[in-house]
């Protein structure tokens, strides 16, 4: 059964652009290792205020509304766009590889994913799957984007091979072993054929790594993960900062800044 907060976050409507490759980084303390890539069509502020995203960060992204899209292709373009970005935010920063921690929630772990396997960096996985497309094709989340693409004539076959080799399942085998999976045990936007196939290959591919299981449904798996998330960049308390973005800033146009509260 959905949790009351799952339906309403199901209910809430979805991005009329499917199509855009635009994002929003919040750019944090320079100082941090820490870069997060938020779930799909959910603001930083939001993020924050709920306690998914409670670590002190050098960089978190806002989702562009094409990482889920009726156009298979416009999906793994939304995905190196990310990936792009913040390879130059660590790379300026100075941050090796071995020291960063890539935080993907929900949607957001498709990056994160893709991203730490090239780095061989670790991840924090909360509430993902295993393959894209399938989730596309099988989550209740998707179902209006599926609907949009099969109306254009494409069907499961087309995301399978556009998306063929950026599966978290595919991108697994090259990240730090000490990474961390943090799932939901009813989280009704997974279907269970998704996160059995994710365990799998983690077992597989992962041996080193911690899997925590959830009893909660999809928000509050992404809530509650912020605790396993502070004990595995070893912080005590979340860290305290206050989000200032300029009056003028468009949805996905420019990074916002942060700043440390006294």
């Amino acid at each position: 059964m959905f949790d009351l907060l799952d339906l309403l976050l199901l209910k809430r409507g979805l991005p009329a652009d499917d199509q855009s490759l635009a994002f929003r980084r919040i750019d944090g303390n320079p100082q941090s290792k820490v870069v997060y890539f938020l779930p799909w069509n959910t603001p930083f502020a939001f993020a924050r205020s709920t306690g998914m995203a409670p670590l002190d960060f050098l960089a978190a992204y806002e989702m562009p509304p094409a990482i889920v899209s009726s156009d298979p292709h416009r999906s793994v373009e939304a995905l190196h766009g990310l990936v792009g970005d913040a390879k130059a935010v660590l790379t300026k920063h100075g941050v090796a590889p071995r020291d960063a921690l890539l935080v993907g929630l929900s949607v957001g772990t498709y990056a994160a994913t893709y991203l730490a396997n090239q780095l061989a960096a670790r991840l924090c996985f909360v509430a993902g799957a295993d393959r894209a497309d399938l989730m596309m094709w099988q989550s209740p989340a998707a179902r209006l984007v599926k609907k949009r693409a099969m109306q254009k004539g494409y069907r499961w076959s087309h995301y399978a091979k556009a998306m063929l080799g950026y599966h978290p399942v595919h991108n697994l085998a090259g990240i730090a072993r000490d990474s961390l999976f943090v799932l939901g045990q009813r989280d009704p936007f997974v279907p269970p054929r998704r996160a059995d196939g994710l365990l799998s290959a983690i077992e597989k591919q992962v041996p080193g790594a911690r899997t925590v299981k959830l009893n909660g449904g999809h928000l509050k798996t992404l809530m509650a993960s912020g605790r396993h998330q502070l004990q595995m960049a070893g912080a005590e308390s979340p860290a305290r900062w206050q989000l200032r973005l300029p009056r003028f800033l468009a949805r996905g146009a420019r990074p916002g800044e942060l700043s440390p509260t006294p």
